[in-house]
């Protein structure tokens, strides 16, 4: 797996300092070599596969995620490259950093306009602290009976939560936001899916699914409330294609799809939620919506194979071909 991993990660430095290039060259106005070089990032970033083949499936699904981050990225500015985010986290900086920051902030922080979500109690708010909240409660469920969907799938949202966090509090700008709020405070799908779970894919999700059905379908005779209930849509389909590429080397098909449904009928649910809650807030809101997430997180960790808590990991048998 580590040799993999190694080989995998050298060949997609490639794509990534093309990647780099092209954004330091629209910095500069040299547009036509800044989309010539998205081209060969994209195309090089799609034949890494191919050119630095790997067995190990963990390590290919990191390689599925890295190809489809870059993708989204480019893909992202591609779609901004006529107005990219401006920066406001002080004075504008050289080119060539102003380059490193668009391409490392997922979420644009230190521009305008950005993906940022404040935290609702902003004073009060300590990352670290739910950090260590949130894995005690992983580490609680590691004590119930392993054996039930339920317990798997709020173990595979804290882990989850945990990676992601750990990741963030160590590779973060010193002005980087919190990526999650407290799970345990969710009081609606909508506030789910917008206030408390990570919004890193925001961006794309933005520019490539939600703004062209949004503004695009009303030009065509769409009432605008539809065109905005399929952008939604369109958001959560991006997501679910993006999460079945990157599993696909470790999971089995009906596992993928239970993935890619789970992701389209929370996409359905936030849509009904809004058109008959709005943003009243409401107990029975809550229990729907705990209920509804409860049930669908269940129903497809059942069909994911999982181990039946951290001490069943077959840590010794993780590269060997996936089970159909």
């Amino acid at each position: 797996m580590g040799y993999d991993f190694i080989k995998a990660t050298a060949f997609l430095l490639v794509p990534t300092e093309l990647l780099y290039f092209s954004i330091y060259f629209h910095t500069k106005g040299q547009y036509r070599i800044y989309k010539y070089l998205t081209f060969l990032s994209l195309v090089t970033f799609w034949i890494s596969p191919w050119a630095a083949p790997i067995s190990c499936s963990p390590a290919r699904t990191l390689q599925n995620f890295a190809i489809a981050i870059g993708t989204m990225k480019l893909l992202d500015i591609w779609a901004r490259r006529n107005s990219l985010p401006t920066y406001t986290a002080g004075r504008r900086p050289a080119d060539w950093l102003l380059a490193l920051i668009i391409l490392t902030e997922l979420r644009y922080e230190s521009f305008t306009p950005n993906h940022v979500r404040v935290p609702r109690d902003q004073e009060n708010f300590n990352e670290p602290l739910q950090l260590a909240i949130h894995l005690g409660a992983f580490l609680a469920l590691q004590s119930f009976p392993q054996n039930y969907p339920t317990v798997l799938a709020f173990e595979v949202l804290l882990s989850i939560y945990i990676i992601w966090t750990s990741m963030q509090l160590v590779l973060r700008y010193k002005s980087s936001p919190a990526l999650f709020g407290p799970l345990y405070k969710i009081d609606s799908l909508t506030g789910f899916w917008s206030e408390s779970w990570h919004n890193v894919f925001a961006s794309p999700c933005t520019s490539l699914a939600y703004s062209p059905l949004r503004y695009g379908l009303p030009r065509m005779g769409v009432p605008i409330p539809i065109a905005r209930s399929l952008g939604v849509l369109g958001a959560f389909t991006l997501m679910a294609a993006f999460h079945m590429y990157a599993l696909a080397p470790m999971l089995s098909q009906e596992a993928l799809n239970k993935i890619g449904l789970f992701f389209v009928l929370n996409g359905i649910a936030t849509v009904a939620e809004a058109l008959v809650w709005g943003h009243r807030k409401h107990w029975l809101k809550t229990a729907m919506a705990w209920a509804f997430q409860v049930v669908v997180a269940s129903w497809t960790a059942e069909g994911l194979n999982l181990p039946n808590g951290l001490s069943k990991i077959p840590w010794r048998e993780l590269c060997e071909p996936r089970a159909y």
